[in-house]
């Protein structure tokens, strides 16, 4: 009887602890499974940032490339370096010694030009901006006036079937138009405009840029003409997107 006990007791402890092994061991396995695939997961994230680096690296090297590629003397040169699409491909368009024009192309369409023009004087270079500015600017008058904030007043007036509106920031002007029947809030456009100016900086003009926004008739549609003066140069940027998107090139010429 004793030794029958004796067997059961024995019986019993290696029971129990076989039970005790297999939970530790269920324990242990979950923590390694995560652990295993955490180290997965940050490879695949390393993995990833390094193919957008390299991307985004490759895109910056064929920008650059077209500097040297330009008959212009290099120091002249400027060119756009932020674009709506990251997918954007140069194609000089115009290579003289004394003018530049670059298209900036995805592989579905023209998403903006860009050209400098170098003029025999400084005089004659703020003349051919002024010339494009001229009957851009509204105002000022007191009751077409308009609070965009930051201390900043626009002024809208119609005219022929159209509407116009403007307000200038430095030496630069800010007009846009559109057709009186499409009822486009140019206010609202302003506002939004003047806001994200406060954070992005346009390139400094010698004396005269201008920002032309354009709705043709419908206002489903809108050009943007960027024009500015820096000693004999004059770059222009054109584009047919909105125009936030035509401002973030243009500030990012250098």
């Amino acid at each position: 009887m004793r030794i029958r006990i004796v067997l059961l007791t024995m019986l019993l402890t290696f029971f129990v602890a076989g039970c005790n092994d297999n939970q530790v061991n269920s324990t242990e396995s979950p923590e390694d499974t995560t652990h295993s695939s955490t180290e997965e997961e940050n490879s695949n994230v390393k993995g990833n940032k390094q193919i957008v680096d390299s991307n985004t690296n490759e895109s910056n090297e064929e920008l650059s490339s077209v500097k040297s590629e330009l008959k212009i003397s290099e120091a002249e040169v400027k060119l756009p370096s932020a674009f709506p699409e990251r997918e954007v491909k140069p194609f000089i368009e115009k290579n003289e010694d004394n003018k530049y024009t670059i298209s900036y192309s995805t592989e579905a369409e023209e998403v903006a030009t860009f050209s400098g023009t170098q003029y025999a004087s400084k005089e004659e270079a703020i003349q051919t901006v002024q010339d494009f500015s001229n009957g851009k600017k509204v105002g000022p008058f007191e009751e077409g006036a308009v609070d965009l904030g930051y201390g900043i007043t626009g002024y809208g007036e119609g005219a022929t079937g159209s509407q116009y509106f403007s307000w200038e920031e430095g030496n630069w002007l800010l007009s846009i138009r559109s057709l009186t029947m499409d009822e486009i809030d140019h206010p609202e456009i302003a506002k939004k405009i003047v806001e994200y100016l406060e954070t992005h900086m346009l390139p400094a003009p010698g004396e005269d840029g201008i920002v032309y926004i354009n709705y043709p008739q419908g206002g489903d549609e809108v050009s943007v003409d960027v024009r500015w003066q820096e000693h004999n140069m004059v770059s222009r940027l054109q584009t047919d997107r909105v125009p936030l998107e035509a401002l973030e090139m243009t500030a990012s010429v250098t």
